[in-house]
């Protein structure tokens, strides 16, 4: 006599994706956590022993890196609470698990998702801005870094008053397919955003190199590495979810319940690196 569930291979592979997304995603905040603590103790001691201009940026980023950190929280609280009750509590829900996950929709998880994208952009466009302040184009960065940010913030918030409807409670496929374009919305606004300033750093230590020698410009190129990396964490991510949904594969469940803690990670990893003075 077989154990297996009266389930199609389709529905046992979905509610698989499920449940191992959210024990991926379980590792990544073991990893937001222990950033923050790493921030937090690189930031405290320069804030308490300065008192310029350098202790408004750190205590920035300290505040910053602590809301990072409780979102992060939220997310993985109501995220594993929504896996507890697709999982022991409504087990038996037509479909299994995996049709319960997808026709739910927690009003805290989705937030976080969602402040965490914000938090993540809003960072990225700040910087893009500060490293072209002494150019002629900097008015145009700063306003179109402000556009793509109100871009992400009103898809964003369309997404979270749709998944929030009474309409979405008896339709659950509608959270998933308006988070398509949102993420890609937000997945084109982070590529050009790290593009536009990897360029710019570039170009300066290209400027620098010329004049002053070869070695002076590798401050820049160890900045362009971290904007490369972190921007990777949150595309590569974003790509995973993305494309697995566009060809209607349940592997994209486990992608998507990631993205939330990824998209922590990469702005906590530029934080760490510009308070040990590695990238800036």
């Amino acid at each position: 006599m077989s154990n297996r569930p009266d389930e199609s291979d389709l529905q046992i592979y979905a509610e698989g994706a499920w449940l191992q997304g959210a024990m991926i995603t379980a590792v990544f905040y073991g990893v937001v956590i222990v950033l923050s603590v790493m921030c937090w103790r690189t930031l405290w001691p320069r804030i308490r022993h300065s008192h310029d201009a350098g202790f408004r940026r750190h205590l920035f980023f300290f505040c910053y890196v602590t809301c990072l950190f409780a979102i992060g929280t939220v997310y993985a609280v109501f995220g594993a609470r929504v896996t507890q009750l697709g999982f022991i509590n409504n087990r038996l829900y037509p479909g299994g698990p995996s049709a319960y996950e997808e026709a739910t929709s927690s009003a805290p998880l989705n937030a976080a998702f969602v402040l965490s994208s914000w938090c993540a952009d809003l960072l990225m466009i700040w910087r893009c801005v500060v490293v072209y302040r002494d150019t002629k184009v900097h008015r145009v960065i700063l306003g179109l870094g402000s556009f793509m940010f109100f871009a992400a913030v009103v898809t964003g918030t369309l997404w979270l008053v749709i998944v929030s409807s009474p309409v979405q409670a008896t339709n659950g496929w509608m959270s998933f397919s308006f988070l398509f374009p949102y993420l890609s919305v937000d997945l084109a606004i982070n590529i050009f955003i790290s593009l536009l300033t990897v360029l710019r750093l570039l170009s300066h230590r290209h400027r620098i190199s010329k004049v002053l020698g070869p070695g002076h410009g590798t401050i820049y190129t160890s900045f362009a590495t971290i904007i490369v990396e972190s921007a990777s964490i949150y595309s590569i991510c974003s790509l995973l979810y993305l494309i697995p949904y566009g060809l209607n594969s349940p592997i994209s469940f486990a992608f998507m319940q990631i993205l939330g803690e990824a998209q922590i990670i990469a702005p906590l990893l530029i934080i760490y690196r510009i308070a040990e003075g590695k990238g800036w």
